[in-house]
């Protein structure tokens, strides 16, 4: 009896060394994984913001406001288009409210707004594209200029090539007499953005779109547009109306063609 105690003994001794070996050995690899679930939540939580300085628009509607840390704080009423100061933006992109639509990925924005400052999703916040800008005066002599926008979501490429994502601006009109801006609404007829409210521009990987001219004639407003294809090139005209303000818009005289000259003489 005192034999098997003593062998009982040993047993248990030699058991509890092995379990501690064991657990020697299954700590470094736990740590390592705990901190790199520490690691990743730390960056989904601490986002990089750098500096992006830009004038830019936020169109009228309800905008959600986001805190330091990505979290929903509050909602930002905005009653008229407004132009507003982009300050920063995050270094990465971002889904939110549980989507994983990855051409619904966008950056944080830091924006001034009526002298505050406010974190909004990149989907809502517009930058001001001052290259497309063209100035121009109506019937009664109002000066008005027409540029586009564009916000921060995925576009039609990013560091790994070519997304399938669409990718366009809007068309904004502003009255410099009054500091009011206008969207354009989207033609009835429109083969490649129909699903959109306001008149586009493409910047794809199937085309570029850019304003090449801008009459007025009557009441109307007849946008000239000038078309890149991976082959051969095109133009447009878009047409709305002041008195409608804007509200209604289609395309008329569509062309395609194959040589450049043609292309660099749209004036």
């Amino acid at each position: 009896m005192k034999q098997f105690s003593i062998l009982f003994l040993l047993f248990f001794i030699i058991s509890c060394g092995n379990k501690k070996e064991s657990e020697k050995k299954q700590t470094p690899e736990t740590t390592k994984t705990d901190i790199k679930a520490s690691a990743d939540r730390s960056q989904e939580i601490k986002p990089i913001f750098e500096k992006y300085s830009k004038e830019g628009i936020v169109l009228n509607g309800q905008l959600q406001v986001f805190d330091e840390k990505l979290n929903k704080i509050d909602k930002l009423e905005v009653n008229e288009i407004s132009k507003i100061e982009i300050l920063e933006k995050t270094t990465s992109i971002y889904n939110i409210d549980h989507s994983r639509d990855y051409c619904l990925k966008s950056n944080f924005v830091k924006i001034k707004y009526k002298e505050k400052n406010y974190i909004l999703f990149g989907r809502d916040v517009y930058k001001i594209d001052e290259s497309d800008q063209f100035d121009f005066k109506d019937n009664s002599n109002e000066k008005f200029s027409i540029f586009s926008v564009a916000n921060f979501e995925m576009g039609a490429s990013d560091e790994d090539g070519l997304t399938d994502c669409d990718d366009y601006s809007l068309l904004v009109v502003l009255n410099q007499n009054t500091n009011k801006y206008s969207t354009i609404k989207n033609p009835e007829i429109q083969e490649y953005y129909p699903s959109q409210k306001f008149a586009t521009l493409a910047h794809d990987d199937g085309s570029l779109e850019n304003i090449y001219n801008v009459k007025v004639a009557y009441d109307s407003l007849i946008v000239g547009i000038k078309i890149s294809y991976q082959e051969g090139y095109g133009s447009y005209f878009l047409k709305t109306s002041f008195k409608d303000n804007f509200s209604k818009s289609y395309i008329t005289d569509r062309k395609r063609f194959e040589e450049e000259s043609v292309y660099k003489q749209l004036k």
